[in-house]
């Protein structure tokens, strides 16, 4: 069957539209190639994110009573097995371990910053002990915050994830000052791209010409 120039044009404006909205990247870094020790910080820039200490700032954080800190550390280390808890979600290196931020004066935070934006989030934590707990994702789209999750305190280990639209960065609670919490495993999907204009201009195209022969046709 010969198709018509209007069929053509209506064909590929619907191809380059499937094109736009396939499905997106999804990325995971687990932190296994870097080396034990290693301050975290813009080592994963080429996948389209970096990791900035100190999210928030100030008072009354938390369920602990403490501010948040002022010198969350962001060191790589090797899992600290005790008081982790189950399910068994974070292995070899992680943010931190359950011991590591005993050191904080306060309550630690951290930004997770896309250079694009992306659809979902997701992080595992492991430690949440405390039924006090507040392990927290703060979601934005640049500064207007999307929503929060927290975690279910006593849990032991617990991925929290969030999806919308556009986010931006994320700022991670990483535990209350009764609960040093083990971070593994960040996720994040690629938010769809937007179909360039001249998609929808070729669409249109095509349907007012299969329209107009229609017409011509029905008379």
């Amino acid at each position: 069957m010969k198709l018509s120039s209007s069929s053509l044009a209506l064909a590929a404006g619907l191809t380059l539209l499937n094109a736009g909205s396939a499905a997106a990247d999804t990325t995971i870094i687990t932190f296994e190639d870097l080396v034990e020790g290693t301050l975290l910080s813009t080592q994963y820039s080429a996948l389209g994110v970096n990791f900035v200490a100190n999210a928030f700032s100030g008072s009354g954080s938390s369920s602990s009573g403490k501010p948040w800190a002022s010198n969350t550390d962001m060191t790589v280390t090797a899992t600290d097995v005790a008081g982790l808890g189950g399910p068994s979600l974070v292995s070899g290196n992680v943010l931190h371990s359950f011991s590591g931020w005993q050191s904080e004066d306060g309550d630690p935070s951290f930004w997770i910053n896309f250079s694009a934006a992306v659809s979902s989030v997701s992080m595992d934590f492991a430690g949440i002990g405390s039924p006090s707990a507040d392990t927290r994702l703060f979601v934005y789209n640049g500064a207007s915050l999307l929503g929060s999750v927290t975690a279910i305190g006593g849990t032991g280990q617990q991925t929290l994830s969030f999806s919308a639209a556009s986010i931006t960065k994320v700022g991670v609670a990483a535990g209350n000052f009764r609960d040093w919490v083990a971070v593994d495993n960040l996720k994040f999907e690629a938010a769809a791209p937007v179909p360039e204009p001249a998609s929808y201009a070729l669409m249109v195209l095509g349907l007012a010409g299969l329209l107009a022969k229609r017409r011509g046709c029905a008379r």
